[in-house]
């Protein structure tokens, strides 16, 4: 659960970036004279792909997370839970059968 929090914390800064976050980020850039005035718009633009690269990798992780979690746990995944659904369902259907089949010939 530990990793888990980490990786959300790391990722908090991504994920909220927005545009105008990253245009502000870049002007204080621009007034302590860290980067050109020229350059503005492509560094915001970088800026926001790193991010929005770093909200996909989070999401791998937590979700490669929450599945080892869930097979450590015994839970089925959704395929599996699936495959048991329409299994149940098959089953449901022959036993209906195998009722009307039965009072079929009951005189």
């Amino acid at each position: 659960m530990d990793t888990i929090r980490q990786a959300m914390y790391l990722g908090l800064g991504a994920i909220s970036l927005t545009k105008k976050k990253a245009e502000e980020i870049i002007d204080d850039l621009v007034k302590r004279g860290e980067i050109n005035v020229n350059n503005r718009a492509a560094m915001a633009e970088q800026l926001l792909k790193e991010a929005e690269l770093q909200k996909d990798a989070l999401k791998g992780k937590v979700t490669e997370l929450v599945q080892k979690v869930m097979t450590d746990v015994g839970l089925p995944t959704q395929k599996e839970f699936k495959s048991l659904s329409r299994r149940l369902d098959e089953m449901e259907k022959a036993v209906g059968t195998m009722k009307r089949t039965k009072r079929g010939k009951k005189p």
